[in-house]
């Protein structure tokens, strides 16, 4: 992923065949808690590209986003 610095914004694009995501925003399965809730399956949102603030580091965006390979339905890179 690369960071595109603009006179007034800042934007992170992931490269070719890749997508971007939250580092905190992963896969949770449905589950049910102690007290028969049921708690719903999260699929994580990926992006291409994402808006930043203009006081924002490389070091902020590598603990904050993660790149991955975008998959196919079968799991396999596409």
């Amino acid at each position: 992923m690369k960071l595109v610095k603009e006179k007034n914004m800042n934007i992170l694009i992931a490269d070719e065949n890749k997508h971007i995501r939250d580092v905190n925003d992963t896969y949770k399965e449905k589950t049910q808690d102690n007290e028969g809730n049921i708690i719903e399956e999260h699929i994580p949102y990926y992006s291409t590209k994402i808006y930043l603030p203009l006081d924002i580091t490389e070091e902020d965006i590598s603990k904050l986003y993660v790149e991955e390979d975008i998959l196919n339905g079968d799991g396999n890179i596409e």
